[in-house]
C-alpha cells in the first residue's frame, strides 16, 4: 500500500482506513465521510480516463470527493478533473530546516500537554466550533450544523493516538493548542495551531509553535515543517518565525468538503 507523498496529508490521514483501487489509493473515515482532510484518494495514477474514472465513483460511494495532486499524479489528471468542473485549492507548506532555530524568542506563556490541561476535549471542542463558525463567515457560506464540528472533534481525537497536542494556558484559560506529530521521514509536522479569540494578541501562537518544534526536535526531527492557507494571515507568523516556503500542496474537489 502507498503512502501519500506529503508528510502533513500522511497526518491527516492517521486516523482513516486505507485500501488500494485501480489506479489510486483511497483514504477513507467512515464516520465522517464529508471531512476532506480525512477522505482522500492519492497515489493516482491511472492507466487511462476510464480507469479514473472508475476509481472516482468507488470513492464517491464512500462519499470521497477529493484527489490530492502529487508529483507522481500524471498531468493529465489534473487537466481531466479541471475540466469536469473540480475546483483546485492551493496550500503552502513551509519548512524550518535542520539545526536552524525559531528566530523569535518564545512568550513565556505556559504549555502542557493536552492530555493533562485538557483532558476531556472540552476547551479544544469549544475552540474547534469557533474555528468552523470564522472559517465559513470568512468564506462566505453557511455556517455548518454542530454534527460536522463533532465529527471533526472525534477525528482529532483519534488522531491523538498518534501525535501529541499541547495547550497553552493564560490567566488559568486554556487559551490555544497545537499538534505535533513525527513523521516516517524523520520530518516534524506542526499542525492544528489555533488561539481563542479572547486569548490572540498575546503571544500565544508563537508559544505553542516553539513548544511543539522543540518537543519534535527532542524526540528526533531534523526539519520540521508547518502547513498554511495561500493568502492567510498564519503564513506570514510562519516565515517571520523562520519557516521557509518550500512548496504548494494541491488537491481538487468535486465538492465542498469540511475539515
Amino acid at each position: 500500500m502507498p503512502t501519500p507523498d506529503d508528510d502533513t496529508v500522511r497526518f491527516w490521514g492517521l486516523a482513516s482506513t486505507h485500501r488500494q483501487l485501480a489506479g489510486s489509493a483511497l483514504a477513507h473515515r467512515a464516520a465522517a465521510p464529508s471531512l476532506g482532510l480525512a477522505n482522500f484518494l492519492y497515489a493516482v495514477v491511472p492507466a487511462d480516463a476510464d480507469t479514473l474514472r472508475r476509481d472516482l465513483a468507488e470513492a464517491a460511494r464512500d462519499g470521497c470527493t477529493r484527489v490530492v495532486v502529487e508529483r507522481r499524479t500524471p498531468p493529465w489528471v489534473e487537466a481531466e478533473l479541471l475540466l469536469d468542473g473540480w475546483q483546485a485549492e492551493d496550500e503552502l507548506r513551509l519548512v524550518l530546516p535542520t539545526r536552524h532555530d525559531l528566530t523569535r524568542p518564545a512568550p513565556p506563556h505556559e504549555v502542557r500537554r493536552a492530555d493533562d490541561a485538557d483532558p476531556g476535549w472540552a476547551a479544544r471542542a469549544a475552540m474547534l466550533r469557533t474555528d468552523h463558525v470564522e472559517e465559513d463567515v470568512r468564506h462566505g457560506v453557511p455556517v455548518r450544523p454542530q454534527v460536522m464540528t463533532d465529527a471533526t472533534v472525534a477525528h482529532r481525537q483519534d488522531l491523538e493516538r498518534h501525535a501529541t497536542y499541547w495547550c497553552a494556558l493564560r490567566h488559568g484559560e486554556v487559551a490555544g493548542f497545537v499538534c505535533g506529530w513525527l513523521a516516517p521521514s524523520g520530518q516534524g509536522v506542526v499542525e492544528d495551531v489555533f488561539v481563542a479569540p479572547d486569548h490572540r494578541g498575546h503571544g500565544i501562537a508563537t508559544a505553542l509553535i516553539h513548544h511543539a518544534v522543540a518537543r519534535l526536535r527532542d524526540a528526533g526531527a531534523g526539519p520540521v515543517s508547518i502547513a498554511a492557507e495561500v493568502g492567510d494571515t498564519p503564513g506570514h507568523l510562519y516565515s517571520r518565525l523562520g519557516f521557509r516556503p518550500h512548496h504548494t500542496a494541491r488537491s481538487l474537489t468535486a465538492l465542498a468538503v469540511s475539515g
